[in-house]
């Protein structure tokens, strides 16, 4: 089994540990409703949900082999790397900036600060509003810091 695309996991978001009926996934998701029907459909084929009368949920039963696939280092990369791609694409309200930046150790010590910080209170502001907010009109946040020495050879070996 391969891991899970950013749809899919929407889905499975959605549902967290409730069971819910198609509407309510079709509206807590954003996705068209084809494609949410579609999702689901593959997701129970996988084995990932389980159908209970008219709702759907997370099945309870997925092996660790199975779990690792989903949650596992690659299957997020693949996600992260899916969703950067969207929002570089992303033609309204696009956010996004990108520099290469001179720091002394100082200033290095502060950023790092700074990035914890920041981290602190994105998990706190979701923590809040989980339970209010649709998973459709959640916000994806990214940022990463690299020296430019191990990035290139980084680049130089994926080629």
């Amino acid at each position: 089994m391969k891991g899970l695309s950013s749809l899919e996991r929407i889905v499975l978001e959605c549902l967290g540990k409730k069971s819910l009926s198609f509407e309510e996934i079709y509206s807590q998701s954003g996705l068209h409703e084809n494609v949410c029907f579609n999702i689901l459909q593959a997701l129970i084929i996988r084995g990932v949900l389980s159908t209970s009368g008219q709702t759907y949920q997370i099945n309870q039963n997925i092996s660790p082999l199975m779990m690792e696939e989903i949650n596992g280092i690659e299957a997020k990369q693949a996600e992260s790397l899916e969703l950067i791609e969207a929002v570089l694409e992303q033609k309204e309200n696009r956010v996004f900036r990108f520099q290469k930046v001179a720091m002394d150790a100082r200033d290095e010590k502060i950023f790092l600060a700074m990035l914890s910080n920041l981290d602190s209170f994105l998990q706190d502001a979701h923590k809040k509003a989980q339970n209010e907010v649709a998973v459709k009109d959640r916000k994806v946040v990214f940022w990463g810091v690299g020296e430019v020495h191990s990035l290139m050879n980084q680049v130089v070996a994926g080629r």
